[in-house]
């Protein structure tokens, strides 16, 4: 087996365990794999993983109020005004 196809194989079981409400030792038994060796690949996959993970924020849609002296409301979203607004 690949060192690739290990760690895919692991990789597996240990998303697997984490799904499943199974302690470590009745998952390992139920699968018939042994303890140590899935703690050693679940610790290995564990200092792998990135410690931050990438967010992506959505754009806020800014906006200006305006009210008129006579009650007239105006919304306007901000990107309307940048082309005439100085910079």
């Amino acid at each position: 087996m690949s060192a690739q196809s290990k760690s895919d194989f692991w990789q597996e079981h240990i998303s697997a365990w984490n799904s499943s409400d199974l302690p470590q030792t009745a998952y390992c038994q139920h699968h018939q794999l042994k303890l140590s060796t899935f703690t050693y690949w679940r610790n290995k996959q564990k200092k792998q993983r990135p410690k931050l993970m990438p967010v992506t924020i959505p754009a806020l849609q800014a906006s200006v109020d305006l009210t008129l002296p006579d009650g007239i409301q105006m919304q306007l979203p901000v990107s309307a005004l940048k082309p005439r607004l100085p910079t």
